[in-house]
Parts: C-alpha cells; sequence; structure tokens
C-alpha cells in the first residue's frame, strides 16, 4: 500500500485525534473505507479519531495502530507520537502520590492496638489462601484469546495478511501449526501468506498444564 504524501499542515495546538480526523477528512476518505485499506478494525480507527485510545488493545499495539493510521494518512508520525506522548497522563506523579500515601498509612498502623493488628493478619492469611485458589484456577482454566483483526468470514484481494491479537500471558500461541511469540502482555501478531480461495487461519492458545483455547478465520481471496 502507498501511503500519501506527508502533511505539514497540522499543528502542534491540535490533538492526535484532530489531526488524524483532519487529515482522513483532507483526503476525502470515509472512516470505513480507511479501515478497510488498512486492514485494521472500524472501531480502532474511530477510537483514535475520537482520541479514546484506551479502547485500543494493550501494549505496543497503540502506537502501532497510531503509526500505521498516520503513515497511511501522509503525517508526520514523529510528531504525532510527540503529541500523544504529551496527552498521556503524568504517571510519576500518580507513583509519587501513591508512595507518599503507603508512608502516612504505614506510621498509622503501627499505632493500631495489638489485637487489630491480629485480626489484620488473619485477614491477610485468609487473603493469601484465595489468592493462591484463585491462581489454581487460573491455571487449569483455558487461556483467554481474542482475535483483534482479521475480522472472520471476509473477502479480500490481498494476499497476505497480519493476523493479531490477544491472550494470557506466558500462554503458547500457535498459528497455523507454527508457533508465534508474544509479549508480556499476551499481545501476538503473524503475517500470514494466503493462497487463491478459501483460506483457514487456525489460532490456539495453550497453556503449559490448562487447557487449550482455538479460533478460527476463514478468508476468500478473490481473484482479480
Amino acid at each position: 500500500m502507498t501511503p500519501f504524501k506527508a502533511n505539514k499542515i497540522f499543528f502542534d495546538s491540535e490533538t492526535v485525534a484532530e489531526q488524524l480526523r483532519c487529515g482522513r477528512q483532507a483526503k476525502k476518505l470515509k472512516l470505513k473505507e480507511a479501515a478497510d485499506r488498512l486492514n485494521i478494525n472500524y472501531k480502532y480507527l474511530e477510537a483514535m479519531e475520537r482520541g479514546n485510545f484506551n479502547e485500543l488493545p494493550a501494549g505496543i499495539y497503540k502506537k502501532n495502530f497510531l503509526r500505521e493510521y498516520a503513515i497511511f494518512l501522509g503525517l508526520d508520525y514523529k510528531n504525532l507520537l510527540r503529541i500523544f506522548n504529551k496527552e498521556l497522563v503524568d504517571e510519576p506523579n500518580i507513583k509519587k502520590s501513591l508512595f507518599s500515601r503507603q508512608i502516612a498509612q504505614t506510621r498509622y498502623f503501627l499505632k493500631i492496638p495489638s489485637i487489630i493488628k491480629s485480626v489484620i493478619i488473619i485477614l491477610v492469611v485468609i487473603a493469601c489462601f484465595i489468592y493462591l485458589g484463585g491462581a489454581v484456577i487460573k491455571i487449569i482454566t483455558p487461556p483467554k484469546l481474542s482475535i483483534i483483526s482479521p475480522d472472520d468470514n471476509i473477502i479480500i484481494n490481498n494476499k497476505i495478511i497480519n493476523v493479531i491479537g490477544i491472550t494470557d500471558a506466558e500462554t503458547q500461541i500457535i498459528i497455523n501449526d507454527e508457533i508465534v511469540l508474544s509479549d508480556n502482555q499476551g499481545n501476538f501478531s503473524k503475517i500470514i501468506n494466503l493462497k487463491e480461495g478459501i483460506n483457514i487461519i487456525k489460532v490456539t492458545a495453550k497453556k503449559k498444564y490448562g487447557r487449550e483455547s482455538t479460533a478460527e478465520r476463514k478468508i476468500l481471496i478473490r481473484d482479480k
């Protein structure tokens, strides 16, 4: 896919969402058309143009989707990324506030009578047992598996498609009998070569000691 020529008319005062929306409108493209040409789910492009980046998959895919959409519209990705980072919540201040709160709670805990301390210790022990029980259940239950792209039962002309999905952390991913690596949050992607006719893409998520989850996507390659 050939990206549009870079557009320099936007200013730093505009948000990332405004620049994406204006860039698409300048190219006289409908959102659905852009989603089809990028092979990205329509709702993710809509979320980016509304500035709701929290609706995108977690991990590296937020910036990956932003990069692909910016390049497609001919926008300056590096400038958009700089503005995007400015719009993020100031996490260091939040951590500092939480740290100060923990210190205050620790000092208050030292003043609590011993009987209340004992009750708290018992509750902590109970919580640990509950946590361990939940961990065991998590191990033996099938991992979650969500295929973000492509959609099922679609017709396309391209013979190459990018399979994007998310599963539980520390889960083995197999796409069409080939092991695929995922990041520490369970995000994965794999470029698949297709053939003319109907293609079936089988994605399997499997934990070491648990059952597996499977999803399939049927894709028809239309003759040009």
